[in-house]
């Protein structure tokens, strides 16, 4: 996936408001059961969010992340052309710099970064 990543000075506040990954990945996956049970996640949404999450962490290392969180990564959606696309926020230890990694551009995060 072609990630757009902007790493942006501390964001202190919100982040209740927002799912974690591991949130999503339960509600993707249909149940906390399945992901206990790694073999049974089979589930071709399931799989394909968590092959974005991986690949969208590989773009932010790549974008100055040190590969930390200060605390759980988030998710937030994006109106796309008929439907939804996720893309991924989270916070890293060092200086709390966050990092935004979403499908589409964000031009005013680039002002920001």
């Amino acid at each position: 996936m072609n990630w757009h990543v902007y790493a942006l000075p501390a964001i202190d506040f919100g982040w209740g408001h927002v799912k974690t990954v591991k949130e999503t990945l339960v509600a993707i996956a249909g149940s906390q059961e399945e992901l206990d049970h790694p073999d049974g996640l089979d589930t071709a949404n399931a799989k394909v969010f968590l092959d974005a999450w991986e690949s969208a962490k590989a773009a932010a290392l790549g974008n100055g992340w040190e590969g930390d969180f200060r605390h759980e990564p988030s998710v937030f959606w994006l109106p796309s052309e008929g439907y939804f696309d996720y893309a991924f926020v989270f916070k890293q230890e060092n200086d709390g710099a966050t990092f935004v990694v979403s499908p589409h551009a964000l031009p005013w995060l680039a002002q920001l970064a």
